[in-house]
């Protein structure tokens, strides 16, 4: 029987993958605001950590039933099936754009500096195609930098059928236990910053930072988040908390406080713990708030937010390229404020929103169709991670 549609939680994963490609846009092109106006965007890329929440709960909701007495060979293979045709044409589709920007850059002999050479790396190519890019070991990244998250959440849902049995019996017990565990993979993955986060124009003056993307801590950090989302799917199907957090206000106050916290600069240890809570408040609403995230806008900006995740990266590779040949040798990314970042910015929302219409559209859903038929898979809910 297939679950029903979670309607309210699709626009939060637009709004999630929106905020990561400003926070990339901020990263690697030029800054958004003026120094000591707020850094409140330089912590959006804890939006990939509310993906990882959301991934496990959604898998929990979709699949849980699917496991709770036994791991069976046929359905742990359709399972896989699925997440396959769900992920990989567009993984594929964007490992092979960044390849191709390689390409024209090795062919016309135009330089690289350091940090591109480790993106570049063609050794790793063999490990994206066979999605065990979970295991990078480039500070960078690899290739299309985003789908780090895809390699390690491909190695999470291999486990993810072994742990529903132990889930579904779960007691309080064991709900303390879990919280403690994610508690402990959060402290340990917020020591410091990443080797990335300490470049002189990256954010170095931020502390309590979780952001590393080379394993063994890129399977962790997807893991703590993952088994916090499964543990929320297990407090929703119990509504804990539905009387309160089902209200419109309580919602809003949430992602509000969320949003001054991170102005603020509260670490990354205390803010996550917001993630679930306005998972359980966008399922649990049904007023105003649950007729605001089923327009229709929203609603498309949901179903686009893989495909903005994937191809933002691309494009900006693309303009660097372009770039490039225009000016030969690299220079350091700017890192004063001189108010166009705004404005550029908002254009490249703009472009990433077109093609990603157009990815999800004549890419994501023919391809993800096509291959459930050949791999015999029932798609189950019209909700899928990212």
């Amino acid at each position: 029987m297939k679950a029903p549609y979670l309607i309210t939680l699709t626009p939060l994963r637009g709004i999630a993958a929106l905020c990561i490609v400003v926070f990339h846009f901020n990263l690697l092109v030029m800054p958004l605001t003026a120094p000591g106006l707020t850094a409140l965007h330089q912590r959006w890329h804890l939006m990939v950590d509310f993906f990882f929440v959301l991934s496990g709960f959604v898998m929990m909701y979709v699949y849980g039933n699917w496991f709770a007495e036994r791991v069976s060979l046929s359905a742990f293979r359709t399972y896989m099936a699925a997440r396959f045709a769900r992920l990989y044409p567009l993984h594929l589709l964007t490992l092979l754009w960044v390849i191709g920007l390689y390409v024209i850059l090795v062919v016309n002999r135009l330089p690289l500096d350091a940090e591109s050479q480790l993106v570049f790396d063609l050794r790793t190519i063999p490990l994206h195609l066979l999605m065990l890019h979970g295991f990078n070991q480039a500070w960078t990244g690899t290739w299309n930098l985003p789908a780090w998250t895809i390699g390690s959440e491909w190695l999470v849902y291999l486990l993810f059928p072994v742990l529903v049995p132990w889930f579904r019996r779960m007691g309080g017990v064991g709900s303390g236990l879990v919280l403690l565990l994610v508690l402990g993979l959060w402290a340990y993955l917020t020591r410091g910053h990443s080797e990335a986060l300490h470049h002189e124009s990256w954010h170095s003056n931020l502390s309590g930072i979780r952001d590393e993307i080379t394993f063994p801590d890129s399977f962790l950090r997807c893991l703590s988040g993952f088994l916090l989302g499964m543990l929320t799917q297990v407090g929703y199907e119990r509504r804990l908390g539905a009387d309160l957090l089902g209200r419109g206000w309580v919602f809003w106050t949430i992602g509000l406080v969320l949003l001054l916290a991170w102005h603020w600069q509260v670490s990354d240890l205390v803010t996550s713990w917001a993630f679930p809570l306005l998972i359980l408040g966008a399922v649990y609403n049904t007023g105003r708030t649950a007729r605001l995230l089923q327009t229709r806008p929203l609603q498309r900006l949901g179903d686009w937010s893989f495909s903005i995740y994937l191809v933002h990266t691309p494009i900006l590779f693309t303009f660097l390229v372009v770039e490039r040949f225009t000016q030969p040798t690299p220079e350091p990314a700017p890192v004063a404020y001189d108010g166009t970042g705004p404005i550029v910015c908002l254009i490249y929302v703009l472009l990433v929103l077109g093609v990603s219409a157009l990815t999800y559209r004549f890419v994501e859903v023919p391809a993800r169709r096509w291959l459930s038929v050949r791999l015999g898979v029932t798609p189950q809910v019209r909700v899928a991670v990212r």
